[in-house]
């Protein structure tokens, strides 16, 4: 009974949850930011093995994680400072981010929609996928216009953050691209949040050209998709 008492507590998925990242995101530092030991992925396995192996439901994990998710405000707030100090260089390069983004942001959805059609999966799984680069509020919205199910999108959001968080590095040295400008931008637009705190480790132009490529991302996927699914799907 008392050991069911600490579990369903509050702080308890408070706890594990703030422990876990601090733990892998120090383990990552020791291994000299080795990419496979991305702290939030392993946060997020161990935060899903607690909630399995202590049979909690997902509303109780979040009576103690809920703390967090209020911080996520001020956190996006803050990301401002950065952006500002960058302010007039990323001035120049505005029309670079555009033409970008509208160019990647239906290759990024539909190139995974095919994808998953030529492996004839489910159609709820194809039309999930589209969202993928979006941040996951956005990502969600998208999915209900278009008439899929949130919840895969969620899935299919966040490994599609954690894998650019992995790899990203790699395709960067496989192609030689030493600009942190580009490094970052290319991150944020592909990986959404979970990249950009990639990017972050990286250097403060490589995060701070991250948030503009999620941002744009965000803003193009949430206008551009649902109006492509609607005349082309």
């Amino acid at each position: 009974m008392d050991m069911i008492y600490v579990t369903h507590h509050p702080l308890a998925s408070l706890m594990i949850t703030l422990c876990s990242f601090s733990a892998f995101q120090s383990l990552q530092k020791r291994c000299n930011g080795h990419s496979l030991l991305n702290p939030v992925l392993w946060s997020i396995i161990c935060c899903v093995s607690y909630v399995e192996l202590t049979g909690i439901d997902y509303e109780t994990y979040m009576n103690g994680a809920q703390y967090i998710n209020f911080l996520l405000g001020p956190v996006i707030v803050a990301l401002a400072v950065p952006l500002y100090r960058f302010l007039e260089d990323i001035k120049k390069d505005v029309a670079a981010f555009i033409i970008t983004v509208l160019i990647a942001c239906p290759i990024a959805g539909f190139s995974a929609y095919f994808l998953m059609v030529m492996a004839h999966t489910p159609p709820d799984l194809q039309q999930a996928i589209i969202p993928k680069s979006a941040s996951t509020p956005i990502a969600i919205e998208i999915a209900k216009k278009i008439g899929s199910v949130p919840s895969l999108t969620v899935i299919f959001v966040i490994m599609t953050g954690v894998s650019g968080s992995l790899f990203s590095t790699y395709f960067f040295k496989l192609f030689k691209i030493k600009n942190e400008r580009a490094q970052g931008f290319a991150i944020g637009v592909a990986s959404h949040g979970i990249g950009a705190a990639r990017a972050f480790q990286i250097s403060e132009t490589a995060g701070t050209y991250a948030i503009i490529g999620m941002s744009l991302m965000g803003i193009t996927s949430g206008i551009m998709l649902p109006i492509l699914v609607i005349f082309f799907l």
